[in-house]
């Protein structure tokens, strides 16, 4: 047979970590959101020349930042299920081939 090995808890596991990279995500947001730059700051020159590069700048970043928390969460929840089915596949295989034992008389 092929040398292909799924291995089911591996999968749901790494299903697992890849939505916890979400809260990784929504941690550096918030720390980007607590370090911006207050509108005083930059002066009247600042203000009239760079601020408004800076805010909307700011703003697609945290918005990519949403984005990137969204899609792992995403992604770490059809991983997990994808391991779920492989071990319900799993299970159900090892029931049908008992259940082919049991009807051909074979004892393990």
């Amino acid at each position: 047979m092929g040398g292909y090995r799924a291995h089911p808890d591996a999968i749901t596991k790494c299903g697992t970590n890849v939505s916890g990279l979400a809260d990784r995500a929504k941690s550096i947001k918030d720390k980007a959101t607590a370090a911006q730059v207050p509108e005083i700051s930059w002066g009247l020159l600042g203000m009239a020349t760079t601020y408004s590069s800076y805010r909307e700048l700011l703003d697609k970043f945290q918005q990519h930042l949403d984005e990137m928390a969204q899609g792992l969460t995403r992604a770490g929840e059809d991983i997990s299920a994808c391991g779920k089915d492989y071990q319900q596949v799993d299970r159900e295989l090892a029931e049908k081939l008992k259940q082919i034992r049991v009807d051909a008389g074979v004892e393990f």
